[in-house]
């Protein structure tokens, strides 16, 4: 007699056709291997709304937080950045391609301007020479020392324009004193030039024609 509920197959029977097979309650199907697909994973289907399912943004592995490095453009390039600065490396600079004195250096080289006098005054009256190949080696390199040896040079210009007068004069007799005080004061104000400029501080001498800029 029909009870009008679906009758359950016996084990090892089809379900009766139109019915379907309802599983026991409680139990269920398991879930297929892998899990069951996202929301919208089927292309769309109904209560999906339409949405695509979208892959997460993986990142290539052994890439999580690399940052290109920063290379610097060459010298003279404005960085592609903002800013557009010039690139300042520590590369020789100067008009000779050469890189600047340090203090140390151009105390040294001021120092060389001015006792290089005493070497080339006892080679024919060069006491010029000296610092003239100071101006031309390293005055580029720096102000400082470049001032220094063009008054080195200056001084010692005069020194032999007041020498030849001197010796001009000897014929009078005059002159032996003049040489003899010329040479005093070349001498002192030499090694006073000396000690300022090896304290870092300029010097100018006094009654100097001063004919090189």
């Amino acid at each position: 007699m029909s009870t009008g509920e679906p009758a359950t197959p016996e084990p090892g029977q089809s379900p009766p056709q139109g019915g379907g097979y309802q599983p026991p309650s409680g139990t269920g199907y398991p879930p297929p291997a892998g899990g069951y697909p996202p929301p919208g994973a089927g292309g769309g289907g109904a209560g999906s709304g339409g949405a695509g399912y979208a892959a997460p943004n993986y990142s290539a592995p052994g890439t999580e937080g690399y940052t290109a490095p920063n290379y610097p453009p060459p010298a003279g390039q404005p960085f592609a950045g903002g800013g557009q600065q010039p690139y300042q490396g520590g590369y020789p600079t100067g008009a000779t391609g050469q890189a600047p004195l340090s203090p140390t250096e151009e105390r040294t080289w001021a120092m060389a301007a001015h006792l290089s006098s005493v070497l080339g005054i006892w080679v024919f009256f060069l006491g010029a020479l000296g610092p003239l190949v100071v101006l031309l080696a390293q005055g580029q390199r720096s102000p400082y020392v470049r001032a220094q040896a063009i008054e080195a040079l200056n001084f010692n210009i005069s020194v032999l324009i007041y020498s030849i007068i001197a010796w001009i004069l000897v014929f009078v007799l005059i002159g032996f004193l003049m040489v003899a005080a010329l040479f005093v004061f070349w001498l002192l104000f030499t090694i006073i030039a000396t000690v300022k400029v090896s304290n870092g501080e300029p010097y100018r001498y006094p009654l100097t024609i001063r004919l090189v800029h």
